[in-house]
C-alpha cells in the first residue's frame, strides 16, 4: 500500500512539474499581465507584449552530410540528442553508410520519428544522426534555451501532433506544415527569467522525485525479499497466522 502511495505521489509531482512548465513557458511569470489570443490557437493565450513568429522564420534547416568521422548520435525523449554510446536503452546501431547521416551541432534541434510523442529534442553533442530526421538551427542563438523548453512542453507537443503524416511506426512530423505554425517569442530578458525560473523549479522537484524513486526502489526490494523468505521457509507463514 505504501509503495502504491509513493508511486502515486511521484506521478502527481511529475504532472505538476509539466503543468507549471507549460504555464510559465506560454504565459510568463507575471500573473497580472494583459493577455491576447495566440495566432496558434493550440497555445491558448499569451502575454499581449510578446511577439509571434512562424517557426520557419526562426530556424534554418541543416542538411549537411559526409562527416563519417563524427560520433553517432541518437534522439531520446528523456536526455535530448546524445551519443549512442551514452544511451542505456537498446538502439539500432548503425555500422555502415556513415556518409549519408546528417551532421548535428551542439545547440541544434532534432525532429525525430518520436517527436510527435515527446517534443523536439535539443542537441547536447556534435555528431551525425539518421538522415530521416530534420535538423534545425536557431537563426538567433540567444533564443535557444527558451526554444529548448518550449519544444518539450505539452501545448507545443499538441501542435506537433497536428503536423504528423504517416501511420503508426511510420509517423513523422511534416516540417513544411510545422514551419507555418506560429510560436511565441517573449523579450530576451523575459526569456532568460523564464528559463532560470523553470530550471530552478525543476531542480527542486527533480530532487524530491529522486528521493521518492529511491524509496520506491527500496520498497520493491523489500517486498521481493519478503516473498523470497516466505518461499524458502525463512519466514514461517503458518506461525505468523
Amino acid at each position: 500500500m505504501r509503495m502504491f502511495e509513493r508511486e502515486r505521489e511521484l506521478q502527481l509531482l511529475n504532472e505538476l512539474k509539466e503543468a507549471e512548465i507549460a504555464n510559465v513557458i506560454t504565459r510568463g511569470l507575471n500573473p497580472d499581465v494583459k493577455m491576447k489570443d495566440c495566432k496558434n490557437t493550440l497555445l491558448g493565450t499569451i502575454p499581449a507584449h510578446w511577439a509571434e513568429r512562424k517557426l520557419k522564420y526562426c530556424f534554418s534547416e541543416r542538411t549537411e552530410k559526409n562527416h563519417p568521422e563524427e560520433p553517432i548520435l541518437c534522439a531520446t525523449q528523456s536526455q535530448g540528442v546524445i551519443p549512442q554510446s551514452m544511451y542505456q536503452n537498446r538502439v539500432v546501431v548503425v555500422n555502415k553508410g556513415f556518409e549519408g547521416l546528417k551532421f548535428v551541432k551542439v545547440g541544434d534541434f532534432v525532429i525525430s520519428l518520436r517527436s510527435f510523442e515527446g517534443g523536439i529534442e535539443y542537441a547536447y553533442y556534435q555528431g551525425i544522426i539518421s538522415a530521416a530526421y530534420t535538423i534545425l538551427t536557431p537563426k538567433e542563438i540567444e533564443f535557444a534555451d527558451y526554444y529548448r523548453l518550449l519544444f518539450k512542453c505539452q501545448p507545443f507537443i499538441h501542435v506537433l501532433q497536428t503536423c504528423v503524416t504517416g501511420i503508426r511506426e511510420g509517423q513523422n512530423i511534416n516540417y513544411q506544415m510545422l514551419g507555418r505554425k506560429f510560436i511565441p517569442l517573449p523579450p530576451l530578458e523575459e526569456q532568460r527569467a523564464i528559463v532560470t525560473y523553470i530550471e530552478d523549479k525543476c531542480a527542486k522537484v527533480n530532487s524530491l522525485m529522486a528521493e521518492l524513486e529511491a524509496e520506491i526502489e527500496y520498497l520493491k526490494e523489500y517486498k521481493q525479499k519478503l516473498i523470497a523468505d516466505c518461499v524458502t521457509g525463512q519466514i514461517n507463514v503458518q506461525s505468523e497466522i
